[in-house]
């Protein structure tokens, strides 16, 4: 069921009272390919536009690390090391205190709002308690993001509860603590007397809406003949996208004219492709590698049934992206992941990581045009609920009930 896009403890003022500067505390800005990332960077640009100051702390890449500037907003880049399994995207900063003491003191930062729990963003918030900054948290990060796709590590079970140990911890030290979903709130019942606030990462309804898609298609070897599918995301061991590519040969026998375009990239794409050859279904399936941001919207308008085979997801910016371009959901029916609650009269569930399940519930959405029309129609209505604005406008309320009167 669909829930409201912002539910909080958070008295709301009229109008703020900023411009305030914030420090937007996040690895991998710019660099990475991933939500948590994406969100920053788009709620960066929101609160800039709303009159703010944003100062971005991030890690450095190879490519980044002389950076200073980014969309117009300071950028301080601290040197980072490369996570193994983050298709070479993502650093992790080795931060120094007192290199992040000078910054946030430098800049007159007026509120701290860490993204991502990482060693970044532990010693920043650390500094920020200490320095009597505002400290905002947001919960970006789940446990399966991390340890799912690290297989060789040992005692990955025990690591995952520690792990959520960790997070409950961190998340105490917070002045206000962002969810992006209802779900993630759940997540932490310990922390639930603390101050808190579920704001939706949003979709900017003005980049995603139902575009023309036949450039996209040609460039792509697409047809409008078949009945597309799609699947947009990273190509990681928690996206479960395998269910997808095996579920492939049994759709085509109820559904001849069925095709899926996976849009993309991660270090799994091999092993999928691979997978396609030895199921049959390379002939069914097209690998479209990176498109870029301004290529989305036409990718999302040239499906006919967006499928999300994730079972792991904190809320599901692909989903948003999809509903507000108007098409129907397949969603992944898992108890870690809460891009089921976006199923509402504009799709279906199917069982998670089986095959057998997907191919019938879309082969039951493909079967009738008509519906599957209307469930886009309803996805279109209810994107409506989580415009990005009024996400950013949300945060900016955060800042104003935390950011001491002068």
């Amino acid at each position: 069921m669909i829930e409201p896009a912002i539910r909080d403890t958070v008295n709301r003022p009229t109008g703020s009272r900023g411009p305030f500067t914030i420090a937007i505390v996040c690895d991998g800005i710019g660099d990475v390919i991933a939500g948590s990332f994406i969100s920053a960077s788009r709620f960066s640009e929101r609160l800039t536009a709303l009159g703010h100051r944003v100062v971005l702390i991030s890690s450095a890449s190879r490519r980044s690390r002389r950076q200073r500037e980014y969309q117009g907003m300071t950028i301080h880049r601290l040197f980072g090391i490369l996570v193994p399994w983050s298709d070479g995207q993502l650093y992790l900063a080795v931060p120094s205190s007192e290199r992040l003491r000078g910054i946030l003191r430098d800049e007159q930062v007026d509120v701290v709002h860490v993204m991502v729990p990482m060693p970044l963003g532990l010693v920043t918030a650390r500094i920020a308690k200490a320095m009597g900054l505002p400290l905002v948290l947001h919960s970006h990060t789940q446990p399966e993001n991390i340890f799912m796709n690290a297989t060789w590590l040992p005692g990955r079970r025990r690591l995952t509860h520690r792990f959520f140990r960790y997070l409950n911890w961190i998340y105490a030290q917070a002045d206000m603590m962002i969810y992006p979903s209802d779900f993630a709130r759940r997540q932490f019942p310990e922390l639930a007397d603390r101050p808190n606030v579920v704001i939706s990462n949003g979709v900017d309804r003005r980049r995603f809406k139902p575009s023309d898609p036949d450039a996209f298609m040609r460039r792509h070897g697409l047809s409008k003949s078949n009945l597309n599918l799609l699947y947009l995301g990273r190509l990681h061991r928690e996206k479960n996208v395998e269910t997808l590519i095996r579920a492939m040969p049994i759709l085509r026998r109820l559904q001849p004219r069925a095709h899926l375009f996976v849009v993309g990239i991660g270090y799994e794409q091999p092993l999928l492709v691979d997978l396609a050859r030895r199921c049959g279904a390379e002939d069914s399936i097209t690998f479209c590698g990176f498109v870029e941001d301004g290529d989305l919207a036409a990718a999302y308008s040239a499906c006919d049934l967006f499928v999300l085979p994730s079972v792991a997801e904190l809320e599901g910016m692909a989903v948003l992206e999809a509903m507000a371009c108007g098409k129907p959901l397949l969603i992944a029916d898992s108890l870690e992941s809460a891009a089921t609650d976006f199923v509402d009269g504009n799709g279906f569930l199917f069982r998670a990581r089986q095959p057998q399940s997907l191919a019938e519930q879309a082969n039951d959405l493909l079967s009738n045009p008509s519906r599957l029309h209307a469930m886009g129609e309803v996805s279109l209505m209810n994107s409506r609920a989580f415009d990005i604005d009024a996400s950013a406008a949300a945060i900016e309320a955060v800042y104003d009930s935390l950011v001491p009167t002068p």
